[in-house]
């Protein structure tokens, strides 16, 4: 009689989330599991990605190992990783790019066992390899995000319909729970960080109190609502087309001005709240992010304020004085001063504006890192020039 086999495997996914030997990979790590006193015999195929079905032990044995963010993950089945596939425009194992600390290999299985992980769709694919091409990027600085012992995190930002297919939000609550895509997507890139680049807290990032946005810190543009072109199309993305944008930012601080009802006033409470001293954009002058909901834009659009007008009266405006902003980790450069005033931007193209969010007169305004770091935009450009369906569409399958 033929003897049944077992196909049920407990095997963790260690090989994978680290760097396994390049000599005969697949044989190496076969032969490991064999010797693990936690795995049953399985055929090849079976041991690469399986792993224990109970999510509460997974869970708990990826955060002993530091593979999680501490949140419950999802076990990274091969048959989840698999979906993830068809909505790449990678091989699995194409390196996509070397992220520090640790130089790990991003390559487009392990961005999908850890979109899996953090609970994306499949259907977020395009968004999480493209923003793992925006960060590698030198201009990013990658390796100076993760090192600074500042609280700066990735914060992604969706435009185009691709927003829209995903159901993302853009509206109210934003940069708020209750979004499976901001939400998701956002905190797969986080622990992309952590088990490929190598940013454990403490380990390879080194903020001193870090931030809640590097949970997850991700969401969409609300251009219907925009008074103005949008972000990619200011960058000289087309009209009607996607990409996500990866930016170096603190956390999102409120801008409460309800009774303004004249722009300059507006934005001169904006310009108010952004000129804080202890941020690094005030001894390294750099991008500032401001998202105004569509009451404020509105309110400033509607008296012939193009955002370029916008941008440049934050960039005369936001400043602080020279004694304050001489007291960060780095000399404040000379050539930043405006008599005994710095500025906090280099340009009005450090200045970032964005229209987000639902009814209420706020804005909401993140420092960034200083020159240290720029943001990168990226096409997301798919295999058949159109997106693939949307949340809802997959959810009925």
């Amino acid at each position: 009689m033929k003897q049944k086999i077992d196909k049920s495997c407990g095997c963790l996914i260690e090989d994978i989330l680290g760097e396994s030997p390049q000599k005969s990979n697949k044989q190496q790590t076969i032969e490991s599991v064999k010797k693990s006193d936690r795995l049953c015999p399985t055929s090849p195929q079976d041991v690469e990605i399986f792993v224990d079905p109970d999510v509460e032990k997974i869970s708990l044995d990826f955060y002993q190992k530091k593979y999680t963010d501490g949140l419950p993950i999802v076990p990274p089945t091969k048959e989840k990783v698999n979906k993830f596939y068809k909505y790449s425009a990678y091989e699995p194992q194409e390196v996509l790019a070397l992220l520090p600390p640790r130089q790990g290999k991003a390559t487009a299985e392990k961005i999908a066992i850890n979109g899996v992980m953090a609970g994306c769709l499949p259907l977020f694919m395009p968004i999480l390899e493209k923003a793992i091409l925006g960060m590698s990027q030198p201009q990013f600085n990658l390796a100076g995000v993760n090192a600074t012992t500042h609280p700066v995190a990735i914060c992604a930002l969706v435009n185009g319909p691709i927003a829209q297919e995903l159901e993302m939000n853009v509206g109210a609550g934003c940069l708020g729970p209750g979004n499976l895509a901001n939400a998701t997507i956002g905190r797969a890139i986080r622990l992309c960080l952590i088990n490929i680049a190598g940013a454990v807290p403490g380990i390879g990032d080194h903020a001193t109190m870090g931030s809640p946005v590097k949970y997850s810190y991700c969401f969409g543009e609300n251009e219907e609502e925009s008074p103005w072109e949008p972000l990619h199309v200011e960058r000289g993305l087309p009209a009607g087309s996607s990409a996500v944008t990866v930016l170096g930012m603190e956390a999102p601080h409120n801008v409460n001005d309800h009774r303004s009802q004249k722009a300059v006033d507006v934005l001169d409470t904006i310009v108010d709240t952004i000129s804080t001293a202890g941020c690094n954009n005030s001894h390294v002058p750099g991008e500032l992010m401001v998202i105004m909901s569509p009451e404020h834009a509105e309110t400033v659009a509607g008296e012939g304020w193009a955002k370029e007008d916008v941008k440049n009266y934050i960039h005369e405006k936001a400043l602080v004085p020279v004694d304050l902003g001489d007291r960060g980790g780095r000399r404040l450069d000379k050539k930043w001063l405006k008599e005994d005033m710095v500025s906090l931007t280099r340009s009005p193209e450090d200045v970032i504006v964005i229209v987000a969010g639902g009814p209420g007169r706020h804005t909401m305004v993140a420092h960034g890192f200083g020159t240290s770091c720029e943001s990168v935009t990226e096409a997301l450009v798919l295999k058949d020039g159109s997106f693939a369906g949307s949340v809802r569409d997959y959810i009925k399958k």
